[in-house]
């Protein structure tokens, strides 16, 4: 409330009828109006308010029905009017405050000038040129509360804290405190800034506070309320602002005040410098310790260690290997040791730090692998799909592409599958590559073959279509392979289903038990291995195993029937695969599959490679197929070969090498309808360096219509394209290699780029395409590892986070300055009490 002066007994009266009218809506109003200039002359005292002038009285009239108008929008009006100022008490009982919704007016000052030349002070208006009166806000001025609080006064400008320290305490006209005290209400007299001139206040807070130690004080001081929130309870103010000024830290405050600018320019411009070489080190300290921070989890995440454990106490006796190693980096770096003993404020070992800090690194990659995808013109996306040790089905995602004229392939994400339908999974692979941006570049897409994901219907890689129109669908040879040999091996031929059953059986015994395990050591040097469920080629290895170790597999049967100490179970067992062993058509079966496994293992091989193309793709098939040929020849003589074994029964005619040769027939059936007539491999002969002679006697009409038939966006000018393959074909000098790849190097190692401008296109194409999704079920086997039965309540960005380092681990270690780029994105991501971030 206003300081209140004396004012004439009329105006008084007038005055005190305008105030009872406006009782609702103003509780007080500075300010006065006489209305005869002689006559307030000749009543005035030498106790009338210093502020308060002269008016003329149609202004005051005007006035009047201006406030009128705003009533609805003024809640609160600073000042009072009072005939007698020893009448009244230091703490009045105040009208109570209005709820209208509006608006205060700014108090500000206004001049008007009199007839005699003199001018005349009014709160709330401005006069314009024309001599009328407006309404004038409060201008910013820098020793405001709210903006004091907003910025730090130590880190402005010399020049700008001589000028607050100048202004000195903002003391607002429109400042009114109330605090209600039974049926009164205790007001705010503005005499209180007379009597503590360290005193000022915030209207917006509304709440008063201490300008010394707003300007040089903390959150640290004990009595930090008058720096911070402000203070607001009037009714113990006497006793708590003496208590304040009586504190060391306002004393403290006040003396820094006093001084300010008492120094030369020079040495308040060192301190300052000096200040800020502080806090440098403090940030650069800050910045050291996270940055090994990030270090010690992208050593857990290539290790596919866990970071945490159940107790991560300080006495713990078995904490996370996170906090294990953290501590062996600190015994052998005196800088990070140091850093800890002085219990800093921040030490960055909680597992919401190590959250936080694997987000940022995932996003920091996410980012390096957007920047990679500008930079290339075809990308093919790889799709596989498991269940993980938590029974939730979880899709891997890999982008296949060139850089640096070589492919790549890179992890993008594990995806949660909720929906298995075709709508679901292909809106889920979307979503995943919508912040890439690939719509233009998207040319292949490879998933297992399953019917949801082939269908040419309603299938995902038609629902992929609308949206991506370049995507080809390429189904993974590596499953069409394991689905050759299914149809060969099991669902068509019965008398090869019987004997992989039986072969499965030797894996199952000997695997269940450590005992049989270990009687299997005595004799043989191999164990025979399960077939897991996800192995492409079959059974190869328990073929192979059982094949070349019989004899030693047969004497460890014998011995488990023949010697004492064993179950009725075992015993049982062991007869029966030793009665397999000595079979006749067991073992030619098992001789024939021996040599027919170690091709499967080859092509295998050849289609689980990251770089292999198409071409390389044909030419390995065909070899299978002749080498599946020639063993077929020979499955007579296999077939009718007589059994070594003892004790056999004599010679019998089997159909043995019948099924031997349907077999080999129906593998080669298989084999060349699951690869071949495809419209990408036919696209990839084009670039074939094997078929090259025969391209230039006659030029591969169909290949080149096929291939334009697939991208016709991509390869824009047919005409172009053949004339640069015809003369491609013709020289021998680019025929370095077997590959696409190798081929498209020889080109641009020849500066031949523009030139072949069209072919260098094709093989873009054709090398991005990938031909398996070996790579999506490498990063399969990663998940399996990282989310172990024991971490599977692990978070979805975690388990992105963790695998991201484990399958990119030299990629992450490669790129340029990627924990600067962490501690960046970490020090943006909230406010933090540390600094990390350079000023």
């Amino acid at each position: 409330m206003d300081e209140i002066k004396t004012e004439p007994v009329d105006f008084v009266q007038d005055f005190q009828e305008y105030l009872t009218q406006q009782t609702q809506n103003v509780n007080m109003i500075s300010g006065s109006v006489c209305e005869d200039k002689e006559s307030l002359k000749g009543s005035s005292t030498k106790e009338e308010m210093d502020e308060i002038k002269t008016e003329p009285v149609g202004f005051v009239q005007d006035f009047q029905e201006y406030l009128t108008q705003q009533t609805q929008n003024v809640n609160m009006i600073s000042g009072s009017v009072s005939g007698e100022k020893e009448s009244l008490e230091p703490f009045q009982a105040a009208a109570p405050r209005s709820e209208q919704n509006g608006l205060d007016p700014p108090s500000v000052e206004v001049t008007l000038a009199m007839e005699d030349g003199s001018d005349v002070q009014m709160d709330g208006l401005e006069r314009t040129c024309d001599g009328k009166y407006k309404s004038m806000g409060l201008s910013h001025t820098t020793n405001n509360v709210d903006y004091l609080l907003k910025v730090r006064f130590s880190r402005l400008p010399l020049e700008e804290k001589l000028e607050i320290k100048r202004l000195g305490p903002h003391r607002p006209q429109d400042l009114v405190l109330l605090q209600p005290s039974g049926k009164m209400t205790r007001t705010f007299k503005r005499e209180w800034f007379e009597r503590k001139t360290w005193l000022t206040a915030s209207t917006t807070k509304r709440a008063l506070f201490c300008f010394p130690c707003l300007l040089f004080g903390d959150a640290s001081f004990i009595d930090s309320v008058w720096a911070t929130d402000g203070y607001k309870d009037l009714k113990h103010l006497t006793e708590r602002t003496a208590k304040h000024e009586s504190s060391k830290s306002h004393i403290n405050c006040a003396i820094k005040l006093g001084l300010l600018g008492s120094v030369n320019r020079v040495a308040q411009q060192d301190s300052l410098y000096q200040q800020n070489i502080l806090e440098h080190k403090q940030t650069e300290e800050n910045r050291y310790v996270l940055g090994r921070l990030i270090s010690c989890l992208k050593l857990c995440g290539k290790c596919e260690l866990g970071l945490v454990c159940h107790d991560e106490s300080a006495d713990s006796v078995n904490p996370g290997m996170f906090r294990c190693i953290f501590e062996m980096m600190c015994e052998g770096d005196t800088r990070l040791k140091r850093h800890y003993d002085s219990e800093p404020m921040f030490k960055g070992t909680s597992s919401t730090i190590q959250n936080e800090l694997l987000d940022c690194m995932y996003e920091v990659y996410r980012c390096e692998l957007a920047k990679q995808l500008l930079n290339t013109r075809f990308v093919a996306v790889q799709v596989d799909e498991i269940t993980d040790n938590a029974c939730k089905s979880q899709m891997v995602i890999v982008l296949r592409y060139m850089v640096d004229n070589s492919v790549t392939e890179r992890f993008l994400e594990f995806i949660e599958v909720k929906n298995k339908t075709a709508t679901g999974l292909s809106t889920a692979i979307k979503h995943a590559l919508e912040p890439m941006r690939l719509t233009e570049k998207l040319v292949a897409q490879t998933y297992d073959g399953t019917a949801v994901i082939r269908g040419s219907a309603g299938g995902v890689q038609k629902l992929m279509k609308q949206s991506y129109l370049k995507a080809i669908f390429v189904h993974c040879y590596a499953h069409q392979l394991n689905l050759t040999l299914q149809q060969a091996c099991a669902s068509r031929i019965s008398e090869l289903k019987v004997f992989f059953a039986d072969l499965a059986g030797f894996a199952t015994f000997f695997s269940t038990s450590p005992n049989r395990t270990a009687a299997l050591a005595q004799t043989s040097d191999k164990r025979i291995p399960r077939p897991p469920g996800t192995r492409l080629n079959f059974e190869s290895k328990t073929v192979n195993v059982v094949w070349e170790r019989q004899e030693d597999i047969l004497e460890c049967l014998d011995n488990i029937r023949t010697h004492p100490g064993w179950d009725k179970e075992s015993i049982s067992e062991a007869y029966g695969l030793s009665m397999h062993l000595r079979d006749r058509t067991f073992l030619q079966l098992l001789e024939f599959f021996a040599k027919v496994m170690p091709e499967v293992d080859v092509l295998d091989c050849i289609l689980q490679q990251r770089q292999i193309d198409a071409s390389e793709v044909t030419r390995a098939v065909e070899n299978f197929k002749v080498q599946v040929k020639e063993i077929r020849d020979r499955a007579d003589e296999i077939g009718n070969q007589d059994s070594k074994e003892p004790g056999t029964a004599k010679r019998r005619q089997t159909n043995t090498p019948a099924v031997m040769k349907e077999a080999c027939d129906t593998m080669i059936a298989q084999v060349e309808d699951r690869f071949s007539n495809i419209d990408h491999l036919l696209a990839a002969q084009l670039v074939d360096c094997s078929l090259f002679p025969k391209f230039v006697k006659s030029f591969p009409e169909a290949q080149l219509a096929c291939a334009i038939k697939l991208w016709p966006r991509a390869l824009m000018n047919e005409g172009k394209l053949q004339h640069e393959l015809a003369l491609l074909y013709g020289q021998p000098a680019l025929h370095t290699g077997k590959s696409a790849l190798l081929l498209f190097q020889a080109i641009r190692e020849s500066h031949l780029q523009d030139v072949l401008s069209e072919t260098c296109t094709l093989l873009r194409i054709i090398i991005t395409t990938p031909m398996t999704s070996a790579e999506p079920e490498r990063n399969l086997s990663t998940l399996k590892r990282i989310k172990t039965f024991t971490r599977n309540t692990m978070g979805h960005k975690r388990l992105n986070a963790l695998s991201m380092l484990s399958i990119e681990n030299e990629y992450v270690h490669g790129l340029v300055d990627f924990n600067s780029k962490v501690i960046v994105r970490f020090a943006q991501a909230k406010n933090r009490r540390a600094n990390f971030l350079f000023k």
